[in-house]
């Protein structure tokens, strides 16, 4: 968190009685409005091209009917967002952009993927 978030957090929870701290709070997450060719778009209006995405991090539910994407945490240069597919009509055409505009846009090199076994 930066200085700014955290001086208007603790003005705001006196005054508003934690309602106008909770909506910062709120609007901090970053929620990802848009994926096309250029980057991200977050619900702030705020644009962030492919190079700003430093790493992203699938969350998945194993169930019967298979692995399933339920959160895209998206790590940028400064901040982070994520992406709830759950929350949209076509959220999981949103994360097949996703992962088609991150490949085709950010050099080889910083591509790496890690898989952990789940205990």
């Amino acid at each position: 968190m930066n200085g700014r978030f955290v001086f208007w957090f603790v003005v705001l929870l006196p005054l508003t009685f934690g309602i106008g701290s909770f909506s910062l709070w709120l609007r901090r997450r970053f929620l990802v409005y848009r994926v096309d060719d250029a980057g991200v778009t977050l619900w702030s209006g705020r644009r962030l091209s492919w190079r700003k995405v430093r790493n992203f991090h699938f969350r998945k539910r194993l169930e019967s009917a298979g692995p399933r994407i339920t959160r895209v945490d998206i790590q940028f240069e400064v901040g982070r967002g994520f992406i709830a597919p759950d929350w949209l009509q076509n959220g999981d055409e949103v994360v097949q952009a996703f992962r088609t505009g991150f490949r085709e846009s950010v050099a080889r090199g910083r591509i790496r993927s890690s898989y952990a076994g789940r205990r």
